[in-house]
């Protein structure tokens, strides 16, 4: 994943858009409605898990803040 972090805004866009197509070419647009759902809820997932990891590492770090506050 760190190629992807190395990517700018509109190199990422491209990309996506080259993705899309590609997967898109060949597919009636009921697979192509099915496919844009899964990946729209393996993204909603994603930040989800994204989401969670951050409010924990938060409270952790919070903590370990008032323990050396504490300590």
């Amino acid at each position: 994943m760190a190629n992807f972090n190395s990517l700018s805004p509109t190199e990422l866009a491209i990309l996506a858009d080259a993705i899309a197509i590609a997967l898109a070419e060949g597919k009636s647009s009921d697979e192509i409605n099915v496919l844009g759902n899964l990946v729209t809820a393996v993204g909603a997932l994603l930040l989800t898990i994204a989401a969670q990891d951050q409010s924990l590492r938060d409270a952790a770090d919070k903590k370990n803040k008032n323990n050396k506050t504490l300590g």
